[in-house]
Order: structure tokens, then C-alpha cells, then sequence
């Protein structure tokens, strides 16, 4: 397992769930992603700093998508 630094951008996300371990948010692409702490309640769209890597790992585990 290799270490891979964050490559974060500031996306709109709609916020699905806020759970104690922050909100769960989908990008405009349909990946669920943690943003974190926030005051958003679901179904709102907020702009979250989102790793642009987390698209390239989830290819990685799921090579059908």
C-alpha cells in the first residue's frame, strides 16, 4: 500500500446525510464522498472540497464502473 496525497477542488454537492462523522454528500457524478463537518441538512447543495482522486480509487476497487 502506497501513500496518495489528497487532490482536493471545490465542487457542488448535494448533501445526502449528516452523520457524527460529518456530512455525506454525491458529486455531480454520483460519488458518495465525506465533507466533512457542515450545517447542511440532505438534499441541500453546498460547495465542499472534494479529492479528485477518490474517482480514481474507487476505479481501482471496482473495475466495472
Amino acid at each position: 500500500m502506497w501513500y496518495v496525497a489528497p487532490a482536493e477542488n471545490m465542487e457542488l454537492v448535494r448533501i445526502v446525510a449528516v452523520t457524527e462523522s460529518g456530512c455525506i454528500a454525491e458529486t455531480s457524478d454520483g460519488f458518495a464522498v465525506n465533507i466533512g463537518e457542515c450545517r447542511g441538512e440532505p438534499n441541500q447543495y453546498v460547495m465542499a472540497p472534494v479529492d479528485k482522486k477518490v474517482r480514481e480509487r474507487a476505479a481501482l476497487m471496482n473495475p466495472t464502473t
